[in-house]
């Protein structure tokens, strides 16, 4: 089936396999593209910044935050609502959310920020969704920017808030800024949501382009409610699926079952599609054409009143006996294998860090060839049972997940 709104697309790692006695490995690079048909597109966006102002805030971190804020109220058009939401012992409204139409009137109030107290984080994400659900624009994009450089009792709470907040639609994108800040609640705050892992800001002066990258990734979206399937005939059964781009992220278990795959995509924006690399074991085949998958995805245009949209690709791969007429394998494909083994081989560094101080994993020089010089050398203290900074972990973990970056434009 043909679809005019969105591209179904795909790579394997070889087109051509071998016939041999046992099974095989297949890994399928799939991208949800949309098209020149909906480029035009702009929806409107419903933004609540919800940010730390405790006392460990004070100085360049709140500055350079209020800056940042003010370059995001900059980037918005009167069609664009904002709210300011601030936390420290409880929450408060700076800027109930309302129409951009005032852009001096807003930044004079982001300026009356203050920092101190202690840092009730459940408080600000509950007042900030409060009002996001105020202002119901037609067809709005809603965000939550979640800043906090701290830890936070009831942290349950904040899940159960992620979880409420991607039901409504809301996606939140969690900063941390600093070395102090809970790296798993805010990841797990993200992905509950329905966006990402946290977002490390090292550095205060980070925090400007980081808000401007999120109204970017707003503005940029044009396709809603994306969710890729895919359909496995008898002897192909899924051993992993991994979003790759924009971020590395595994999917998990819960997305696998013997004979099908659903993967929910969420929002499509045009410059920075996802992409998913899905890991499929084919049993024995004879000599042929056989179709392996067949994927779908499921959409909506809600500004051109399209609903429940849908695209098919079917997946297929030769299987021949003569080992000269086997194809060589696609480098763009294989560079992002290489890039996922060394997240998930770094990943598992770290996690026997936190938990032993210490790890008996290695590192193979080809997972290391991939990584930049300084995350390499934290790794190689780890490694000789030294100790690393709180920093240092949360700068490996950010910049591992972005790892494909570099190959975004592959398919």
């Amino acid at each position: 089936m043909m679809s005019s709104e969105v591209a179904l697309l795909h790579q394997l790692g070889r087109d051509v396999m071998p016939v041999i006695d046992r099974s095989q490995v297949v890994y399928v690079l799939m991208e949800a593209r949309p098209t020149e048909l909906v480029a035009h597109v702009r929806m409107p966006l419903n933004f609540a910044l919800v940010l730390d102002c405790s006392g460990s805030m004070h100085g360049k971190k709140l500055r350079s935050v209020k800056d940042a804020v003010k370059v995001v109220i900059d980037q918005l058009s009167p069609i664009d609502a904002i709210a300011v939401v601030t936390f420290s012992n409880r929450a408060q409204t700076i800027l109930p959310s309302q129409p951009a139409k005032d852009p001096q009137g807003m930044k004079a109030r982001v300026e009356t920020i203050r920092a101190g107290g202690g840092t009730n984080m459940p408080s600000g994400m509950q007042q900030g969704l409060d009002e996001l659900f105020r202002w119901e624009g037609t067809n709005a994009i809603k965000r939550m920017i979640l800043l906090t450089d701290g830890r936070t009792s009831g942290s349950n709470t904040c899940r159960q808030l992620a979880r409420k907040a991607r039901e409504a639609g809301v996606v939140i994108s969690a900063l941390g800024i600093g070395a102090d800040w809970d790296e798993k609640l805010l990841d797990e705050i993200g992905v509950l949501s329905g966006g990402s892992e946290a977002e490390f800001v090292r550095h205060p002066d980070d925090a400007i382009t980081l808000f401007q990258q999120q109204v970017h990734s707003a503005v940029d979206v044009v396709v809603r409610n994306a969710v890729l399937t895919v359909q496995l005939p008898q002897g192909v059964s899924p051993r992993r699926a991994v979003k790759v781009l924009p971020t590395i992220s595994d999917l998990g278990a819960s997305v696998l079952s013997d004979r099908r795959v659903v993967m929910p995509l969420g929002d499509l924006e045009k410059s920075h599609p996802p992409s998913i690399l899905l890991e499929l074991v084919v049993e024995p085949r004879s000599a042929g054409l056989f179709r392996i998958a067949q994927s779908d995805v499921s959409y909506d245009v809600p500004v051109l009143g399209l609903r429940d949209q849908r695209v098919r690709d079917d997946i297929t791969v030769t299987f021949r006996s003569d080992a000269m007429q086997i194809a060589e394998a696609n480098a763009a494909v294989m560079n992002f294998v290489e890039k996922v083994n060394a997240f998930r081989l770094v990943s598992k560094v770290l996690d026997e860090y936190r938990q032993t101080g210490k790890t008996t994993t290695r590192l193979a020089p080809n997972v290391t060839r991939v990584l930049d010089a300084e995350t390499q050398a934290a790794l190689e203290q780890i490694q000789l049972g030294q100790q690393i900074s709180q920093e240092q972990m949360k700068s490996i973990g950010n910049k591992t997940r972005k790892l494909t970056q570099r190959l975004d434009n592959v398919l």
